[in-house]
């Protein structure tokens, strides 16, 4: 007292969903939701190997890339679609993205984002300032020199969603360009390279 939390990470989570659209909707809320988490994690506690002492070594690298700016027409579009708005806050998703258009183009065309590798002992995590796909993670986890490795999203800022390339195709909620979400199509395989060079680096 007072209750504290140690340490909080976000894990891939890009492409992440607690319903399962193949069933029935499940109840739940913050509190069956906590104890869930709180189960899992006390289960995991039981099961861990601890040591004296194991080395502990980090490195980073900055990286810049693209933003998909809108073309000065879109901008334009936008800007007229707002004027109905008469300077009310928008209140539809139309509303919000001709917004985020016109707010996005006053940004600067590149973004540089801070990528780290951990080694603790046997364990390697990767960071990056994004929201991760899943498929990205596993990927990471696969090819990693580390026999076990998780990555751990949103760090050390809040750069967006990362979707793999071909996602973009898709055109789902994580591609729409958003000041939160603007990195350039191929920013996902070369966060997920450098990813994995720093992972290399400390092995």
């Amino acid at each position: 007292d007072p209750a504290f939390a140690a340490m909080i990470t976000n894990g891939t989570s890009g492409d992440a969903n607690c319903l399962d659209f193949n069933h029935a909707p499940r109840k739940f809320d913050r509190f069956t939701v906590g104890r869930d988490v709180a189960r899992a994690a006390f289960d995991a506690c039981k099961r861990i190997s601890y040591h004296d002492w194991v080395p502990l070594e980090m490195t980073q690298k900055l990286l810049t890339l693209a933003v998909r700016m809108p073309k000065a027409e879109e901008v334009e579009r936008a800007r007229e679609f707002l004027e109905k708005l008469k300077g009310r806050k928008p209140r539809s998703i139309p509303e919000v993205y001709a917004r985020e258009t016109v707010l996005l183009s006053a940004l600067p065309p590149t973004r540089e984002l801070k990528l780290q590798a951990i080694k603790l002992g046997e364990l390697g995590i990767s960071a990056a300032p994004n929201e991760i796909f899943g498929s990205t993670g596993l990927e990471i986890k696969k090819k990693s020199p580390f026999k076990t490795t998780f990555t751990i999203g949103l760090a050390n800022g809040c750069e967006g969603y990362i979707p793999p390339p071909e996602q973009h195709a898709f055109g789902g909620y994580t591609t729409w360009r958003a000041r939160t979400s603007c990195l350039e199509v191929e920013a996902e395989p070369k966060i997920k390279s450098a990813l994995l060079a720093l992972l290399r680096e400390l092995a």
